[in-house]
């Protein structure tokens, strides 16, 4: 083992251990708070539960991964900007975790954390002018997407945690030892599997918006990080089966003219996890389908363009093919339904019918 990847090794695990702590500090806060998650005929838990631990995941990333900034100034510039816009995001979901916040608010912070990203791509893989622009526009665009359909698809426990260990460990493995992706990778996955011992089915506390807004820029930010010496097309490849569910149900909804703002369940791993699957084996199938992505994407990393393009379209038309069939197999039928008038409509609070 090199010197470049013991160092990694430790940065994962001392985030790893800073997450276990922090959430079970996290947990005796907010119960004396009473921040708990209430379930209602939305919801894919039976127990009111403490949500907002996720934070300690943020905490964790940040502690760890500061003493690995950058010395080359104008990166360092642009780092700043990214803590700065993840501790805006966590705070932004810590209070919604507490109360609610109004959506301008949100979308204005939202844009701001894109437009930190949009930095990052334009100081380290910048395309020719005009081009650039439309390319860093795509990255406030995905920024914004990741950050709330992750917080949508975080609604069975475990779910977005796992899929964090995955991504980071995929990050690690797809770039060369010395890429700042490679290090960031095992400190998010130390610190999301450091979150899963509390999180893990039964849930003893959920990651709530202060979790799971971040991590879905976490996610970015470690894409954006591996332009540096990866295949764009690959970077996010292990994160398909989750935001394939997230797209697939909002085209749906759609088409069916429902209002996309109202409250809902049926994303497919709700309605598996409701239809009798339980929480665990949901978030293992996903997780599953993760590293299933991350082995393909690794195998053609230094393939041809016509090999990756076929490897690629072979694992897409496989997660298409499976999740239609599951679809099918889950129908609808008892979760489509009058929205539950108790609960604030998605667009108001850019939540998912919680939780985790």
């Amino acid at each position: 083992m090199t010197l470049h990847q013991t160092g990694d090794l430790w940065a994962g695990v001392a985030a790893f251990v800073l997450a276990v702590i922090g959430a079970g500090l996290a947990l005796l806060y907010i119960r004396r708070a009473g921040m708990f998650d209430v379930p209602n005929q939305r919801s894919s838990h039976t127990t009111p539960t403490p949500r907002g631990g996720g934070i300690a995941v943020v905490g964790a990333v940040l502690l760890v991964g500061a003493g690995t900034l950058p010395a080359e100034k104008k990166l360092s510039s642009v780092f700043l900007a990214l803590i700065a816009a993840v501790i805006g995001l966590t705070v932004l979901g810590w209070l919604d975790d507490r109360g609610s916040i109004r959506v301008r608010i949100r979308l204005i912070v939202h844009a701001l954390c894109g437009a930190a990203v949009a930095l990052l791509v334009n100081a380290i893989a910048p395309v020719p002018w005009p081009v650039n622009l439309a390319w860093l526009a795509l990255w406030v665009f995905w920024s914004v997407a990741s950050i709330n359909i992750v917080n949508f698809m975080d609604g069975v426990d475990g779910m977005i945690a796992a899929q964090g260990v995955v991504y980071g460990v995929f990050l690690f493995a797809l770039l060369p030892e010395s890429a700042a992706a490679a290090h960031f990778g095992l400190i998010l996955a130390g610190a999301c599997l450091g979150f899963l011992v509390w999180n893990w089915a039964p849930a003893k506390m959920f990651m709530g918006d202060s979790g799971s807004g971040p991590l879905g820029l976490f996610f970015v930010i470690g894409g954006a990080l591996a332009l540096q010496g990866a295949r764009p097309a690959l970077v996010f490849l292990p994160l398909f089966p989750l935001f394939l569910d997230a797209l697939l149900t909002i085209l749906i909804r759609m088409r069916r003219g429902e209002k996309l703002t109202d409250a809902h369940r049926t994303h497919l791993y709700q309605r598996l996890a409701n239809g009798g699957w339980g929480h665990a084996p949901v978030t293992s199938v996903y997780a599953l389908g993760a590293c299933v992505a991350a082995v393909v994407a690794l195998l053609v990393k230094n393939a041809s363009p016509l090999a990756m393009i076929t490897a690629i379209a072979a694992y897409v038309l496989l997660a298409l093919l499976g999740w239609k069939m599951l679809h099918d197999r889950f129908l609808e039928s008892d979760l489509v339904g009058a929205t539950d008038s108790s609960q604030p409509p998605l667009a108001t609070n850019f939540k998912s019918p919680k939780p985790s």
